[in-house]
């Protein structure tokens, strides 16, 4: 993101293609490059306003557009644009910003409409399937067609659903999961998917879900997965996200009636407790049985509604933040629960912008896809190359052979077959062309030739007539154009940028050190003591220390008595800058003693007088028990570069800049009519 930052900053500031006006007068020459009047204008005018500017700001910009126009000049003499890398990297700008111009804006907002309606509401659903493969052979589809429709017949005439469901459905989850020796692993759902929302499931089940109204049974509803009848159980207005803390009482292992009751009866003690009181937290302690539940103390961090059981759900509609349930069962055991947080649902701009995303990941996008490609077949005058009654160009590839059902089948071995199979514009596609994209596209299968081939074909058709939708955006949509062009000049000139200056200046060590040599005396050092820190280890020691000095002990001598037996003190010699040790700043006189040395030395020692004299505590408040002893001053010195390394790379960086700008100028002629445009003032 920050190199595309960089590349746009570098470009657009100086674009030229959105022309407002024409007016050819050439007003600059750069190197053989003519800029108009229109060019230099409408650069200006794409991040300037004419109507404020003054003359200082236009001289000011043609100083910056030459520059551009000379660097970007450089940059194709060189043939940057040539660089393979630099060439991937503009392919990956371009593939991004065509996707906004390859699909159905038209579409999308329905589909992005569709979702923020769907969005306001949770569907409960239950649903039998009978599966049938996208790739099956036609008599199996049919087979698991009629077999639905009986199955929907039969639940119209009143047979229960969910029992039906059970002994019928191809989704396994509606049965119970049982082990080898016959205990219950899962409890089937019996059909019942429990409360859903946009996103949650695949888009033609959504679809159906959300058209239906309560009670309502569905016709099938075809899917990658089969066949589906659907039976709408609820709707409500969307919960949104919730955050709840729960109790959750299980019945014993094989429970008898007495051991049911006396779960029944606890989760009743429990409830009546936290009516009266009890808090949430303490009743989870004492009543959850549930192990996992219990060691998070009952808390069920941010959930949608797809997240647990559909009883589980539907009690929580009803809940302000809060409320506690009254105890419910389901498949686990007996709950109580306490709705803690909720996040309604938005359609902020935040929002729509993730769903745009998501519904381009989504299945559902293939409806813009579909409807993009037929107003483009319109528009190219999409036309095949076959008769009313059979298309022999496309009929041949019924007898490939079954190679093809095992990926891998060869273009090759239809090398004769050039028949044309459509055109879209003047550009016409041949069996050549479509034998390549199934050789390309192959893969195991059990489809049928005839089907796959259609199928293949089928896509062959949308991708060649968006691909060439995709050759045509440049000349077709100017802005499309301009965009492209602004992140050619701008990866041209970030990628020379980076050889010329950036990179350059961090890995040219003796320029940069020459650089530096010139400009050093301006990072200076101040003043700075060399000095003894004695550190102590604790009250006594320091007192003990102090008295000494006071005897006209040398620090040196002190700590050598009081180290005699064990490590009392410890001396670090340092550099004292002005600022470093504010209690040395307070006692040591700066001022003073840059005055008193000899500015010709490298070093001025203190006195031994002042030595003995001046020790001095660092810390007043002794949190750390230390003495400083000044020892030498040292007068200003240039910093070592390594000190100074970022803030001199980022001057020789703008030093490189501008003598490589010199150099641009001075092997360049540079013609400019300052007054043509400078009158731009004047007519605006």
């Amino acid at each position: 993101m920050k190199k595309i930052a960089s590349i746009l900053l570098l470009s657009c500031l100086f674009n030229i293609n959105q022309l407002i006006a024409q007016d050819n007068t050439v007003v600059m020459k750069i190197g053989n490059e003519k800029i108009t009047m229109s060019e230099f204008k409408n650069t200006y005018l794409k991040n300037n306003d004419l109507s404020k500017a003054t003359e200082k700001d236009l001289l000011e910009y043609i100083e910056l557009y030459v520059n551009f126009r000379l660097r970007y000049a450089e940059a194709l003499e060189i043939r940057l644009d040539t660089i393979e890398q630099l060439q991937t990297e503009l392919k990956g700008y371009r593939t991004q910003a065509a996707k906004n111009y390859l699909t159905d804006k038209e579409v999308n907002d329905k589909l992005l409409n569709e979702v923020l309606e769907r969005m306001e509401w949770d569907v409960r659903a239950s649903h039998i399937m009978k599966e049938v493969s996208l790739e099956a052979k036609a008599e199996d589809t049919l087979k698991a067609y009629k077999a639905i429709i009986d199955i929907r017949n039969r639940v119209l005439k009143g047979e229960p659903f969910a029992e039906i469901a059970t002994t019928e459905s191809d989704d396994y989850s509606a049965r119970d999961r049982i082990s080898y020796e016959g205990e219950i692993l899962q409890k089937g759902n019996k059909g019942d998917l429990g409360y859903f929302t946009v996103f949650d499931m695949i888009y033609p089940f959504e679809s159906a879900a959300y058209s239906m109204k309560v009670g309502e049974v569905s016709m099938p509803i075809r899917t990658e997965f089969g066949y589906h009848i659907i039976y709408l159980k609820d709707k409500k207005p969307a919960l949104g996200r919730c955050a709840a803390s729960q109790i959750l009482i299980t019945y014993p292992e094989n429970a008898t009636a007495q051991d049911s009751a006396k779960t029944r009866e606890t989760a009743q003690e429990a409830y009546k407790n936290l009516q009266e009181g009890m808090n949430f937290l303490v009743a989870v302690d004492k009543y959850c049985t549930d192990p996992g539940i219990k060691s998070r103390r009952g808390a069920l961090p941010l959930f949608s509604v797809s997240r647990f059981d559909g009883n589980f759900i539907e009690k929580l509609y009803d809940l302000e933040i809060n409320d506690i349930t009254k105890p419910f069962e389901t498949d686990y055991g007996i709950h109580i629960v306490k709705l803690t947080d909720r996040i309604p649902v938005s359609s902020s701009a935040d929002i729509k912008a993730v769903i745009k995303n998501r519904i381009l990941k989504d299945t559902r996008s293939e409806k813009s896809k579909e409807s993009f490609v037929e107003k483009l077949k319109k528009e190219y005058k999409f036309k095949e190359n076959k008769t009313k009654r059979n298309f022999l160009a496309l009929e041949e590839f019924y007898t490939i052979d079954s190679t093809l059902l095992h990926g891998r089948w060869e273009a090759e071995s239809v090398s004769s077959w050039q028949k044309p199979l459509f055109t879209i514009a003047n550009k016409t596609y041949t069996q050549q062309d479509f034998a390549r994209y199934l050789e390309e596209n192959q893969n195991e299968t059990r489809m049928p030739i005839d089907e796959l081939v259609r199928v293949n074909y089928s896509q062959f058709v949308q991708r060649s007539i968006i691909a060439y939708e995709d050759s045509q955006l440049e000349g077709k949509y100017p802005e499309f154009a301009n965009l492209m062009k602004e992140y050619k000049e701008g990866v041209l000139l970030y990628e020379l940028s980076e050889q010329r200056v950036w990179k350059k200046a961090e890995t040219d060590s003796v320029g940069l050190s020459k650089f530096y040599d010139e400009i050093k005396d301006n990072y200076l050092y101040d003043n700075r003591v060399k000095a003894n820190i004695y550190t102590m280890k604790d009250l006594a020691t320091f007192n003990k220390f102090r008295k000494m000095l006071s005897k006209g002990r040398t620090p040196e001598q002190a700590m050598e008595r009081l180290n005699k037996k064990t490590q009392n003190i410890n001396k670090e010699n340092v550099l004292l800058s002005k600022g470093q040790n504010k209690n040395f700043d307070t006692i040591f006189c700066w001022q003073q003693w840059s005055v008193m040395f000899d500015q010709s030395k490298k070093e001025n020692e203190v006195s031994l007088d002042y030595k003995q004299k001046h020790v001095f505590n660092s810390n007043a408040s002794l949190e750390q028990l230390t003495f400083i002893q000044p020892l030498v001053i040292l007068p200003p010195s240039p910093k070592p570069l390594e000190e100074v390394k970022g803030t001199i790379i980022s001057l020789y960086q703008n030093y490189l800049e501008e003598e490589w700008i010199k150099e641009l100028r001075s092997n360049n002629e540079v013609w400019v009519d300052k007054q043509a445009i400078i009158s731009l003032i004047k007519n605006n």
